[in-house]
């Protein structure tokens, strides 16, 4: 979901010179590429009028770049990505040409962070990042330009069974739109071959809290078997659904706005057995489990063994 301010931007034509984008999701920032792209590039000059960099460029061939008149067009286009990881020593070298900016150019910065302080550049900075609240909306949204109509009880559904996991949810949302499915209801997400299961991933996290070791395993065989889920997906969910327990233990039980009944009533009985210790070696935990299902040819043990880890709560104290 775009900043509704940079979307007003967007249908002006873009017309500063300089952008500064911001999002910790990679998809908010590749739409906004697209429509900047839209915008600034007329089609057929595209490879004259396009140039893209990131943290391992250098910053002379980003200037060039910038500097160089545009060909059969009004401007260029000038995305330079990751902008969080360029070193001091780049941003400096950037620097007279971000404070001065091509009126001939449209440079368009993009990074996973909010910038610095310090920067004091002569760019206009909007945030894509958006609140929980507003992810129903937005996933309606983003269905809808994938020609998928959600209903209300199907985007329940998603982030019930996903979590507010923006990369999970863009997942779900493409496998509808390459099956051709036109509308989706509550009933196609549960019997979809992604989401046919016996159980939850939320009823994985109830057995781990409640230290059920026997059913936590049958669970999680369950849901791997037949590739109902995959390794991502349970990790995603699983994290989503500690950091809604980790919230509700920070706000002494009460109820967030968006939590299901349900959810609470599961998990609220279990708060006052827990501290801020045993929320820490949770999450330790999944990131670790993250690495390794990133860089493990068998993500299905790291998931065993982070079950292990996470049902041996009373060894952490």
């Amino acid at each position: 979901m775009l900043n509704k301010t940079l979307q007003k931007e967007i249908d002006n034509g873009l017309p500063g010179p300089l952008y500064y984008l911001w999002s910790s999701e990679s998809c908010f920032l590749e739409d906004a590429i697209s429509r900047f792209v839209e915008t600034i590039i007329a089609s057929g000059t595209k490879d004259f009028n396009y140039d893209v960099f990131d943290s391992s460029s250098e910053p002379r061939g980003i200037i060039d770049a910038a500097y160089t008149l545009p060909i059969i067009a009004r401007r260029r286009l000038v995305v330079v990505r990751d902008f969080h990881l360029f070193s001091a020593a780049a941003v400096e070298a950037l620097k007279p040409y971000l404070d001065q900016p091509s009126e001939t150019t449209c440079m368009v910065v993009l990074s996973q962070k909010t910038p610095k302080a310090s920067f004091k550049f002569n760019w206009r900075v909007y945030s894509l990042n958006i609140k929980e609240w507003d992810i129903p909306s937005w996933l309606k949204q983003a269905a809808a330009a994938k020609g998928v109509r959600l209903t209300n009880e199907a985007v329940e559904y998603l982030i019930e069974f996903v979590g507010h996991d923006i990369g999970l949810l863009m997942m779900e949302v493409d496998k509808f739109s390459l099956s051709g499915s036109k509308t989706v209801t509550g009933k196609d997400i549960i019997s979809s071959t992604s989401m046919m299961r016996k159980y939850t991933s939320f009823d994985l996290v109830d057995t781990l809290i409640a230290g059920q070791k026997t059913r936590a395993f049958r669970i999680l065989k369950t849901m791997l078997s037949g590739n109902a889920f995959d390794a991502p997906v349970i990790l995603g969910t699983l994290n989503w659904h500690f950091k809604q327990f980790y919230s509700l233990w920070l706000n002494k039980g009460k109820r967030p706005d968006k939590m299901r009944e349900n959810t609470y009533r599961t998990l609220v009985k279990y708060l006052p057995s827990f501290n801020e210790g045993d929320f820490y070696h949770i999450f330790q935990n999944l990131h670790e489990a993250d690495l390794g299902v990133k860089t493990s040819g068998r993500p299905e043990i790291v998931l065993e063994i982070l079950l292990i880890r996470l049902l041996q709560k009373g060894a952490w104290n």
